[in-house]
């Protein structure tokens, strides 16, 4: 199998590489939170306060999930790129493999946690019989 393999990363100037990636980081993470204030927004003024609380709720959960998948993300893509600079391409492509399985493991340990817990861990959050 003969991939193309970028070298930009071994070769480019670093403050290129640092407006190149993290720009659309920051959009990205910049749009997720406008999203969910705007959601937020219409769930408030269209449902009511209930809705509200339940997303209340329901975002230390969520929040939770996302950060055991960026743990996982973080770490594997550190992995790939010390794999990518000693030229180990084929591990490289192993590891971001073995990623997205993980990643389906835990979001998939993280609904079944919810499901069968969901009464205490709501409770937990402050929930009320409401």
């Amino acid at each position: 199998m003969n991939a193309r393999v970028p070298t930009e990363l071994g070769t480019e100037r670093i403050p290129k590489l640092l407006k190149q990636y993290a720009i659309p980081a920051i959009i990205a993470m910049t749009a997720s939170s406008l999203y969910n204030m705007v959601d937020a927004i219409f769930i408030g003024h269209g449902v009511g306060p209930y809705a509200i609380s339940g997303l209340a709720l329901t975002f230390p959960f969520m929040n939770l999930a996302a950060a055991f998948g960026t743990l996982v993300g973080v770490g594997a893509s550190t992995m790939a790129s010390m794999l990518l600079g000693q030229k180990n391409y084929d591990i490289a492509r192993k590891v971001l493999g073995n990623v997205v399985v993980l990643n389906f493991l835990i979001g998939l340990a993280f609904t079944i946690v919810a499901l069968v817990f969901l009464d205490p861990i709501l409770y937990f959050f402050g929930a009320s019989e409401n």
